[in-house]
């Protein structure tokens, strides 16, 4: 064979090496796009489902203090009738005083605010994994040879919106960049 013809055939053969790398890594860029897609849409889904779940958490553990404010009313009341005898005589009038009346347990407000601090963190987690999940993929957008594969594939950086929840006061502090308000507690305006 003579020297040109094996540098033809040594040009052909690369130039189909290049367009099976290219191929590979087409396919390849395609995949990992279509995994993010995926991975975001199911943690949007996610989060939905753990916002439900905090805020059914955080509403059941709270109605547990007005079924025990009820029971101890409950019993208070029945003492004061005990005490009162069944002619609503004073004869117990000041047994009250060595009587042992029950103790009310504030450990169920102990508990609901750890419920709430540990579902607030987890919620938190859930957003900034869905927000890490859109900046990988966004990133392939802007980064070259992904971008110029996925432009072939045929895929849209705005395709996916992912929503982040916050709060009208969160909103106002960005626009306005600051937040001054650092009160806990308000106080009252008869104060």
């Amino acid at each position: 064979m003579s020297k040109k013809i094996m540098a033809v055939v040594g040009c052909g053969v690369l130039a189909v090496l290049f367009l099976i790398i290219m191929a590979v890594s087409l396919v390849g860029v395609l995949n990992t796009e279509a995994r993010l897609r995926t991975t975001i849409e199911a943690k949007q889904k996610d989060n939905t489902s753990e916002f439900d779940n905090m805020w059914k958490k955080i509403s059941q553990v709270a109605q547990v203090p007005e079924q025990k404010k009820n029971a101890l009313m409950e019993i208070f009341s029945s003492h004061a009738k005990a005490r009162a005898g069944d002619k609503g005589q004073g004869g117990a009038m000041m047994s009250w005083i060595t009587e042992s009346v029950p103790n009310v347990d504030l450990k169920v407000y102990d508990k609901l605010q750890n419920i709430i601090v540990a579902s607030r963190d987890a919620w938190t987690m859930r957003q900034k994994e869905l927000i890490d999940l859109a900046r990988e993929r966004t990133q392939m957008f802007r980064t070259i040879p992904s971008n110029f594969f996925l432009a072939i594939g045929g895929r849209i950086e705005s395709d996916v919106k992912i929503t982040i929840v916050t709060s009208s006061r969160t909103d106002r502090a960005f626009q306005e960049g600051k937040d001054d308000d650092v009160e806990l507690f308000k106080k009252s305006d008869k104060e």
